[in-house]
């Protein structure tokens, strides 16, 4: 029974359209300041006012575009970040910061 209630609450926050939430960031870190490749919940948590989600490593931060001329930033890791397809910075991590 615990197992079909469970699923039965996941399917019925799926159809309501809801996307996946990742978890929020620590809650004891820092601040972020609004800097490419800190965590946001929206736009408007960017000075780029460009928040996107990257599912495939679980992270949701402020990114800039990128292109052979204007290449990416290291991310927090000193990783070279990746200027995907969508002409947008892709880190590996993100910075060690909790929106407001």
């Amino acid at each position: 029974m615990g197992k079909f209630c469970v699923f039965m609450l996941l399917v019925t926050a799926c159809e309501a359209g809801d996307t996946v939430v990742i978890p929020d960031a620590d809650p004891a870190a820092q601040l972020c300041t609004r800097a490419v490749y800190d965590n946001c919940n929206d736009d408007a948590d960017c000075v780029s006012n460009d928040c996107h989600q990257y599912d495939d490593v679980q992270i949701r931060v402020c990114t800039q575009a990128c292109s052979d001329a204007s290449p990416c930033p290291n991310d927090a890791s000193g990783a070279a970040a990746k200027c995907n397809n969508k002409g947008i910075c892709k880190p590996t991590v993100a910075n060690a910061c909790r929106p407001e």
